[in-house]
């Protein structure tokens, strides 16, 4: 068995957001088509998807700690450490 990754959490986290952000994007969608009132399944889904967002940004983040060279800081993307 392989040492787990320093990104299998937040993976996890992701893919769990995204299943529940698609479920609520289809409910929200089929609630203005029915005419039901949506508003409840609209913030939860931009909750969800603000959420998500986060949780990318932590990951790229984590990704680039872990893949600086040793002694090095790691910079973002404008060049600025």
């Amino acid at each position: 068995m392989s040492p787990p990754k320093p990104t299998d959490r937040v993976d996890v986290m992701i893919g769990f957001l995204g299943v529940f952000a698609a479920l609520f994007l289809v409910v929200t969608i089929a609630c203005e088509v029915t005419g039901r009132p949506a508003l409840s399944y609209a913030l939860i889904l931009l909750a969800l998807v603000v959420a998500l967002v986060l949780e990318v940004r932590h990951r790229g983040a984590i990704v680039r700690r872990t893949t600086a060279a040793p002694g090095e800081l790691a910079t973002d993307r404008s060049g600025h450490e």
